[in-house]
């Protein structure tokens, strides 16, 4: 409440200064209107405008004919919802977090991750007396601590300096499935709230739209109650429904100025497109998906037409992250249709393919029309530009990392307006920098998924480049080179396709780039993290080597494979390592054998760990003969991380076992006693991206029968 009366003082102190004359002033000499509409995982092949062909994309083709469109624009994160961050807020996710950072998609759960005293570009709007609405994907959380999705669902957009909110409250691809605005469930009813049971409840969540297996993957519905809610929620209709809903705002408020950002949730897996955009493209759903969001913008744009807005209104058209190479993603390719163009990689990786988007932006009268530009641009940078384009100072602080652009988008100038930019992918260890012509990355690979082949939702890494075709000296038939150097830099000047790591012949150049890169690196607790490992050495398990064990069933990972255990949610690098010592201190590992299963480590050489990595990790079904089941546990003691004994029928977590916050292994112990006789399995857990957010298990003895057959309701088809 705080925060938001002290937005509203300010901006009756602003009014009260600007007087009576306010209006008369906004009529004689009009700021624009402003129309943001941000994309979900457009990719930069994505569009007619920027070379693709097996889609048709008139309406934003038409946008850039008619303005003005950028070849060097990035979204500083390439994942959702720290893109979204730096959009709103002009400040890196890196930053964000208490300094720790932003880096994963936001959990169901999240609080709003957006300090409701810090200055949005929802607030400089405001300052200037604009209406100010946000509608579709949100993505960023509400409320404070844990977010229980109990009404009234505050702190949300309208903190950060919107009027209203209407649209999809995290991903529509994530549970709840319904609608938000403001701060309430739309078909909310106190007699059948909304509420959160978690997940592998299928038999007590509420019914949502039923999608085929092409559509690609969707999270299952993690909520009870709230029926109604979940019946206005239809997946084939958002689109359209948040397409009309802004085009209504805008009918509303043409009297006055007015700020639109509008995120589309097109087109972020499932692909559910209406009826009427179905079969229309030449690359399946994913195509078809893009052809509703061409649709949508067309809506927006006619509507501007018919109010006779279009000349007094600045669009600006971009997307939040690249194309993933997901289910639908590959169906496209297979039709011939690449989503990022020749760029390398994909979303949630710092390669190119990740985080270079389309950028459009049309203001007739003021940016000169069929116009491109290579300036270097961030959608961090939207900040200062809405500041200078409504003629408002920021100070340091509130400017955060934030650089006019202004110049550029209007053409104003050619000279280069950035002197570097930090881009972000879902692992930390590949927070990287762009400065001129050249890209380092301290580490090898992307740091977005390592899905290994063909048909995996997170399909990505150099198996992923190395399938569609792409080249790069570090890969070698989809693996990164024994031989390849340790980091990269590319001169993308020369080379965006990067498919030359030339980081060996500029050592002078990769040392003033690491340097630079370093005064962005996230904060460490390094006090605490010696007090954790003074704490984990009472129950240390002890350092042994493989031998035959006395048990009837054995889990050590000494094949060197995850297999017989599965993952079955998120995405791990490296799930089964080797260390010999661990991250940082160089403590001589406490493992059993060579091998263990681990959600920390993004690679095998990785020079330090990843708690970016979150999934799932379950083992074949067993069925207990014996008492007692030991083993080493490591990692984080967070309620989002732990080691899981369930029931395969009913899949009731039973026992629990955590790390204690550090990377030392601990002696456990479980008691298997009442579950003699029944299906069994554990599961791994890791869902937390923040410190101590990883898990390393080993060395499971018991007595059971192993069954091959895993636990049906987990297991996708």
């Amino acid at each position: 409440m705080t925060s938001r009366f002290n937005r509203t003082l300010s901006l009756l102190i602003f009014l009260s200064l600007a007087g009576a004359g306010a209006s008369e002033a906004w009529s004689a000499e009009r700021t624009p209107n402003v129309v943001l509409i941000f994309a979900d995982d457009l990719g930069y092949g994505d569009l007619g405008c920027y070379g693709a062909t097996k889609v048709q994309t008139p309406n934003i083709d038409k946008l850039a004919a008619e303005g003005r469109r950028f070849t060097d624009a990035h979204s500083v994160s390439a994942v959702c919802t720290p893109s979204r961050y730096a959009l709103l807020t002009g400040e890196y996710p890196v930053r964000g977090n208490g300094g720790k950072g932003i880096w994963g998609p936001a959990p169901v759960t999240s609080p709003l991750l957006v300090d409701p005293d810090k200055t949005t570009i929802a607030d400089l709007f405001k300052n200037c007396g604009y209406a100010a609405a946000a509608f579709g994907k949100w993505h960023l959380g509400f409320k404070t601590g844990s977010n229980d999705w109990q009404e009234p669902l505050s702190p949300g957009p309208q903190d950060l300096g919107f009027d209203s909110y209407f649209g999809v409250p995290v991903v529509n691809s994530a549970p709840p499935y319904v609608f938000v605005e403001n701060e309430r469930i739309v078909g909310g009813d106190p007699d059948d709230p909304l509420v959160h049971l978690g997940r592998n409840k299928k038999d007590e969540v509420t019914a949502i739209t039923e999608i085929p297996p092409e559509a690609a993957q969707r999270s299952p519905n993690q909520f009870g109650g709230a029926v109604e809610a979940h019946r206005r929620y239809n997946d084939y209709e958002v689109g359209t429904t948040l397409a009309n809903k802004s085009v209504e705002w805008i009918g509303s408020h043409q009297d006055k100025p007015f700020f639109l950002y509008l995120a589309t949730t097109n087109i972020h897996h499932p692909f559910t497109p209406a009826k009427q955009f179905q079969g229309t493209s030449q690359c399946g759903l994913y195509g078809d998906y893009i052809h509703e969001l061409d649709w949508i913008v067309g809506e927006i744009l006619t509507c501007l037409d018919e109010n006779g807005l279009t000349d007094d209104t600045l669009v600006v058209f971009t997307s939040d992250n690249g194309g993933m190479f997901n289910h639908g993603g590959q169906a496209a390719f297979e039709a011939g249709h690449r989503q990022n163009g020749d760029l390398l990689g994909f979303k949630f990786g710092v390669w190119e393919g990740g985080h270079r988007v389309p950028f459009i932006v049309r203001w007739p009268g003021k940016v000169k029309s069929g116009t491109v530009s290579d300036q270097l641009f961030g959608n961090v940078d939207m900040l200062a530009t809405f500041a200078a384009l409504t003629d408002q100072q920021l100070d340091s602080k509130q400017q955060a990392d934030s650089v006019n652009m202004l110049p550029a988008l209007l053409g104003e100038t050619e000279e280069t307006l950035r002197d570097h930019l930090i881009l972000a992918p879902h692992k930390g260890t590949h927070l990287s920098v762009r400065k001129g012509k050249w890209i380092y990355i301290p580490n090898q690979g992307s740091g977005g998924f390592n899905g290994k082949k063909p048909g995996d939702h997170t399909f990505g890494g150099p198996p992923a480049v190395h399938f569609v075709g792409s080249v790069n000296s570090d890969i070698e038939d989809g693996k990164i080179r024994k031989d390849a150097p340790p980091a990269q830099l590319y001169n993308l000047e020369d080379d965006r396709s990067q498919t030359q790591n030339v980081i060996n012949e500029h050592p002078e150049l990769v040392e003033e780039l690491r340097v630079l890169l370093s005064r962005y690196a996230p904060a460490q607790d390094e006090k605490a993290s010696k007090q954790n490992s003074k704490k984990a050495a009472s129950h240390a398990a002890p350092k042994t080597p493989a031998s035959p064990s006395g048990r009837s069933a054995t889990f050590d990972f000494e094949s060197g494979e995850l297999a017989p255990w599965k993952v079955i949610e998120g995405s791990f690098g490296n799930v089964v390592g080797q260390r010999e010592t661990f991250f940082h201190n160089g403590q001589e590992y406490n493992k059993q054998g060579q091998y263990y299963l681990t959600t920390l480590e993004h690679s095998p050489e990785a020079v330090k760990g990843s708690d970016s990595q979150t999934g799932v990790i379950v083992s074949p079904l067993f069925i207990p003969t014996g008492k007692k089941m030991t083993f080493r546990i490591g990692g984080g003691r967070g309620d989002e991380t732990y080691a899981a004994l369930c029931k395969a029928d009913g899949d009731e977590e039973v026992l629990i076992a955590r790390g204690i916050n550090s990377q030392v292994m601990q002696g456990a112990e479980w008691d298997l006693t009442p579950y003699l006789g029944q299906k069994m399995y554990i599961r791994i857990v890791d869902h937390s991206t923040t410190g101590w957010g990883h898990l390393t298990v080993d060395d499971f003895q018991f007595d059971a029968n192993v069954l091959p057959e895993y636990p049906q309701h987990l297991i996708a088809p």
